[in-house]
């Protein structure tokens, strides 16, 4: 483990009750949200006996968790059946500035997906004098997705790999190029 990330548990260890962050999960099978027919539970790292939290199908998509280290099992369901199982191990949530106490991740139930999550400098959603474009690294004739935002933010679940954004301001364009969206993790990405 980084020693900086050993120092920063060894600090929150030693002070008293944390302020509690919203984790918030939301659940995808290639590029459907499947959050409303998904039950994730969420546990501290490693320590899978005893659940920290819970988010059920059709409920907000978000529990209170301590800054920490943690492990959600998301479980996709469809008329009582189970559909798919998948683990995201060793989430980092912490009190970033730029995530304003509100932390996203994304599970995918498909391999070869992650997440771009951006926001503006604030810590909330582009405003709607913004207009944001993700498009394939040097392909800018049509974007690869369209922005989904039921949060703080605008949300792409695409395949991995690298992208360009378009940032419109007005009549301002603004190009930036090469940002990476991870295998089956979630990237927070600030506006500039």
């Amino acid at each position: 483990m980084p020693a900086p990330l050993v120092l920063m548990l060894t600090l929150l260890a030693g002070s008293p009750s944390p302020q509690l962050l919203t984790l918030e999960v939301r659940t995808y099978r290639g590029t459907t949200d499947v959050s409303d027919a998904t039950r994730v539970i969420v546990h501290r790292a490693g320590q899978r006996e005893q659940p920290v939290g819970r988010i059920l199908p059709g409920r907000a998509r978000t529990v209170g968790v301590p800054p920490g280290i943690y492990d959600a099992q998301a479980v996709n369901e469809r008329e009582g059946r189970v559909l798919d199982i998948r683990w995201a191990e060793r989430l980092v949530v912490m009190p970033y500035p730029d995530e304003a106490g509100h932390h996203l991740e994304v599970i995918n139930f498909v391999s070869g997906y992650g997440a771009l999550q951006i926001r503006s400098a604030s810590g909330r959603a582009p405003g709607s004098e913004t207009n944001i474009a993700l498009f394939t690294a040097e392909a800018h004739g049509q974007p690869a997705a369209v922005p989904s935002v039921p949060g703080p933010y605008a949300l792409f679940v695409v395949r991995a790999g690298q992208y360009d954004v378009l940032v419109r301001r007005g009549a301002a364009e603004t190009w930036h190029t090469g940002v990476n969206v991870p295998l089956d993790r979630t990237r927070l990405w600030i506006v500039p």
